[in-house]
């Protein structure tokens, strides 16, 4: 079978050519693996004109083409595939900065591919970055078809994107994982900070480890599992009106620094914050920044300029979450202006994404949860901030005994005038609060806490505590004093028991461990 190995390098960046698997980069195990595969005569590589040259192939007898485009749409990604794939029977199409590319599965792919004369194979259950794809020529060409005025960036998942527009109309097979593995979120490609230093700790387990199979190394890896956050929280404002009966904030900082929490006025100074922004760029590259840990974050007078200043680094992205009742047009519009004039995001988020907390299809239950009547200036925030993001703003209901009526009427209406609303689980804060929820969705077997392993919450004095549930206890440092490496190196070991079934502390009553931010 006359195969065409198409490796994408237009979504590589510098952790592609860095040589730490034993001195050779990402980029040279890909193609190493490229010229390898199983009837493969020619490699071609799609790249932008900027990124670092390319190692020849050792194999002589394929040819190589390098196919440079100032940039790539999935338009022209699909168009030219069709074109360079002509005369071969199938096209297996991967990732330049992927170091692990499998050539068993990879042989097991074709294999499929050949004997059901699939249109589209794939490997299912595997993590991301550990098989490719399989297309074959008349696929592909009909996939151009499809994507012909599709001019979003190429990411990992287009091909199936536009697949997927009309899947019925292709035979495709699958090989189904040993064991699924999805769940682990793993990414072996070096696109990122975060996944070049996963990929790196995993190669340098596999040389010392008896084990060979990859995948059981990742699952019982600490290391490998928890690089670095992607997601931080940060109390930029310490007010909020303390009245919403689901939230242990009010009467934990009033208990800790003995003042009502409406009544206190601590803002983060615009200079602290921008210690902390870059801290968070040079430390994970790339993440998402909330502003709303605790407190509200309209309340803060330079709102809009703690938002330039995260915009500023274009692998940082914001969330802001609030009741919505402080926003003003005026604010809504500086922070516009602010966006209008970012460069677009290397996290693929949108620059600013809003939460607006509702909780409820009418003015009383909203009464009920929050304790005020700010129910028409919540659902004024969102008409508010819709012409000005669309496709960043989301109303949220929080699921709780008292408002289970209200969750099928709010989700109907919202999700007709947005396109997406939010339904979020009840916290009790490990059984801080009294218990509210409705359904108990908790999985069957634990897995190891997602905000333990990638999160990390700074509060207005730079105190960073281990988790947001802990509130203002268990510190692991301050921002401003420590380095953010040390405070962050401080929850692996909660990490590790967690990934031996031992709970500590609040973990052992805390339920939000399987909840997921960005």
């Amino acid at each position: 079978m006359k195969t065409i190995v198409i490796l994408f390098a237009g979504t590589a960046g510098e952790y592609a050519y860095n040589p730490v698997f034993d001195g050779k980069s990402a980029s040279e195990r890909a193609l190493s693996w490229a010229e390898k595969v199983p009837g493969a005569d020619t490699v071609a590589v799609l790249s932008l004109p900027d990124q670092a040259p390319l190692h020849s192939l050792s194999a002589e007898k394929l040819s190589f083409k390098h196919i440079i485009q100032e940039k790539w749409t999935v338009s022209l990604l699909l168009k030219t595939i069709a074109e360079i794939s002509c005369g071969f029977d199938a096209i297996v199409y991967g990732f330049i900065d992927a170091p692990f590319y499998s050539a068993e599965i990879t042989a097991g792919l074709l294999e499929t591919f050949k004997k059901y004369g699939a249109e589209y194979c794939f490997a299912d259950g595997y993590p991301a970055g550990l098989a490719p794809e399989i297309i074959h020529h008349d696929t592909a060409n009909i996939l151009a078809g499809l994507a012909k005025d599709n001019a979003a960036c190429v990411s990992r998942t287009s091909i199936f994107d536009v697949l997927k527009t009309d899947i019925n109309a292709f035979e495709i097979e699958t090989e189904i994982a040993p064991k699924d593995l999805r769940s682990l979120r793993v990414s072996l490609y070096c696109g990122t900070k975060r996944d070049a230093l996963q990929c790196e700790r995993l190669y340098a387990l596999m040389q010392k480890s008896d084990e060979k199979d990859i995948c059981s190394i990742i699952e019982s890896s600490a290391d490998v599992l928890r690089t670095l956050p992607s997601f931080y929280s940060v109390q930029i404002a310490s007010a909020c009106k303390g009245t919403c009966t689901f939230c242990p904030y009010p009467k934990a900082y009033e208990d800790r620094f003995s003042v009502n929490v409406a009544k206190s006025a601590e803002f983060m100074p615009v200079e602290d914050f921008q210690k902390i922004i870059d801290k968070i760029s040079n430390f994970s590259n790339d993440a998402v920044v909330s502003l709303s840990l605790w407190g509200e974050a309209l309340r803060h007078k330079d709102l809009a300029k703690l938002v330039e200043i995260v915009l500023a680094k274009p692998e940082l992205s914001v969330l802001i979450e609030t009741t919505g009742e402080d926003l003003t047009p005026e604010t809504a519009g500086q922070i516009a202006k602010v966006v209008s004039g970012a460069a677009p995001r290397k996290n693929r988020q949108e620059p600013v994404n809003w939460i607006v907390d509702i909780d409820s299809a009418d003015e009383n239950m909203y009464q009920t949860l929050h304790g005020n009547n700010g129910f028409a200036k919540a659902v004024q925030a969102v008409e508010i901030l819709l012409p000005l993001f669309p496709n960043a703003v989301y109303p949220q209901f929080l699921r709780m005994q008292e408002n289970e009526l209200h969750m099928e009427p709010f989700y109907r209406y919202w999700k007709e005038k947005c396109g997406k609303a939010i339904i979020q689980k009840y916290d009790s804060f490990a059984e801080r609060l009294v218990q509210r929820k409705v359904a108990d969705l908790t999985p069957v077997h634990r897995n190891p806490c997602w905000h333990i392993r990638r999160d990390m919450s700074i509060l207005i004095n730079g105190d960073v505590p281990l988790c947001k549930e802990h509130m203002f206890d268990n510190i692991c440092g301050n921002i401003f004093k420590d380095e953010i490496e040390d405070i962050w190196q401080k929850g692996f070991e909660t990490f590790k028991c967690h990934m031996n079934h031992e709970y500590k502390g609040l973990c052992r009553n805390c339920d939000e461990y399987y909840t997921f931010n960005f």
